[in-house]
């Protein structure tokens, strides 16, 4: 089944590892410093409403989310026009752990200007998951994306539009959207640095 939605969205998903580093437990007001490396420019206020007044089967992607490094508020719909590359994931999970490592070394291996135009987002499911928790999670394992937990409304939007395997992060769930707003299928099953790289050779610009 094909979607369109004026912006970007993708999930991906895991792959077992042996062994991973979970978060730690951290006080209220002690969430580390991890901001994203990867974080772009978020579009302008005017050009994500029209996104949310055209697009009115896409609710979860205006869902206020905070990032759990920074304290930001955020919204899906604020990269529009950007690759946005979503993982579902627990901070629990070992397939997720891996997933994430293989990520990190893909997006690395992008070129700058490709790196530009993706954006990196990992939605955990657990939904009381304090914020700090996760970005404990993110620090120590030295993620540098987004982190996000989503709250209980949206994991049930997102699957009520691609299945229940979304809320469950050892099922690996991911998905690609082009940057025409094209959303492909959900498939399952965690993938290799190689194809993560050929995922995102379909959709972002040739490098130069």
């Amino acid at each position: 089944m094909i979607r369109r939605f004026a912006f970007v969205v993708a999930l991906s998903a895991a792959a077992i590892v042996p062994a991973f580093t979970p978060a730690p437990t951290l006080a209220q007001d002690a969430a580390p410093e991890c901001a994203s490396t990867f974080w772009p420019e978020p579009v302008a206020a005017e050009d994500a409403e029209t996104v949310q007044a055209t697009d009115p089967a896409s609710a979860w992607l205006a869902t206020e989310l905070t990032d759990a490094c920074s304290g930001e508020t955020f919204a899906l719909a604020d990269f529009a026009g950007k690759t946005l590359y979503i993982e579902s994931m627990a901070t629990w999970c070992p397939n997720c752990h891996g997933q994430l490592t293989r990520l990190q070394e893909a997006a690395a291996t992008l070129p700058e200007e490709q790196r530009e135009e993706i954006v990196f987002v990992a939605l955990s499911t657990e939904g009381e998951l304090p914020r700090e928790d996760l970005a404990a999670y993110a620090a120590t394992n030295e993620f540098p994306f987004i982190f996000a937990v989503m709250p209980a409304d949206m994991l049930r939007a997102m699957a009520d539009d691609f299945g229940q395997e979304i809320a469950v992060p050892p099922a690996m769930p991911y998905l690609i959207v082009a940057p025409d707003g094209t959303v492909g299928d959900l498939h399952t099953g965690g993938s290799s640095v190689e194809e993560l790289l050929a995922l995102f050779a379909e959709t972002l610009p040739a490098a130069s």
